[in-house]
């Protein structure tokens, strides 16, 4: 397994994964565009690191419907090039029909976790050049570790802070970029898997809404940041916990039944 998992990760490092990393910095810089645009100008000691990142949680578009785009951009349609290139049948002969569809889904979520998290971590390096990590505003106002944003961090350990943001956009990639590949047993074109995300993104925030489900309580404000439960520990411990299940039941379903079509012949042919 360990050749195969090579060949696909070489194919995964690829220009769009260097272009989605890009695209997540600038989705959170674009929710706080004409703040950010107008602090590099005046050089206010006001601004910090700390209020783009919470910001963008709070109330970004880009970061809540785009940036999981990027998750999805590097390798999550391979799978759907592959089979209109009718070569799934070839490649899963030679690899083995589970070994290959494990193989393509690991890889394909480990670079989405990977392109959010490390675009995450290099907006905040890329800020922290120019802006200090949190203001005198936020340390005179913050209560406890409970604040949201996982504000007591920002201020008393910021390296921790950091870990986290990444840590949570590793998570939320990982489980838009294997949902995208999910979709892709019943979709063909590229375009449309890589922009699944957003439509998906606006499906969970409409039915959340419809439900009235308390913000406090959603998983996808967690993932962004926005929500902190108890504290920044148990609330990564939530997200992880929650992320992994997500992972490997859509990893299990995409598996089953891409085995169950390779023998059906359904992939054998494109649409």
């Amino acid at each position: 397994m360990s050749r195969v998992f090579i060949s696909e990760w070489k194919r995964a490092i690829n220009t769009s994964a260097v272009i989605a990393m890009i695209g997540v910095m600038f989705c959170i810089c674009f929710d706080s565009w004409n703040d950010l645009a107008g602090a590099m100008e005046s050089g206010n000691t006001v601004w910090c690191v700390y209020y783009f990142m919470s910001n963008s949680a709070y109330g970004g578009m880009c970061r809540n419907y785009i940036l999981p785009v990027f998750a999805a951009l590097p390798f999550a349609a391979s799978f759907c090039e592959e089979r209109n290139s009718k070569a799934v049948a070839y490649i899963a002969s030679r690899e083995g029909m589970r070994r290959y569809g494990t193989v393509k889904y690991i890889v394909n979520i480990l670079m989405g976790g990977l392109v959010a998290a490390l675009g995450t971590i290099l907006l905040i390096l890329f800020l922290r050049m120019r802006f200090q990590m949190t203001s005198d505003y936020y340390e005179t106002s913050v209560a406890g570790t409970a604040d949201l944003f996982h504000k007591w961090l920002a201020i008393h350990h910021p390296v921790r802070y950091c870990m986290i943001e990444a840590a949570l956009g590793f998570m939320r990639g990982m489980i838009w970029a294997g949902a995208s590949m999910f979709v892709s047993l019943y979709l063909t074109d590229p375009l449309v898997i890589t922009m699944f995300p957003f439509l998906g993104s606006y499906v969970v925030v409409r039915i959340s809404q419809i439900l009235s489900l308390d913000a406090d309580w959603r998983f996808d404000q967690i993932l962004i940041g926005r929500t902190v439960i108890g504290d920044s520990g148990y609330t990564v411990m939530i997200a992880a916990i929650v992320s992994g299940i997500l992972v490997f039941l859509m990893g299990l379903c995409f598996t089953e039944k891409l085995v169950k079509g390779l023998r059906d012949g359904m992939f054998y042919e494109s649409k």
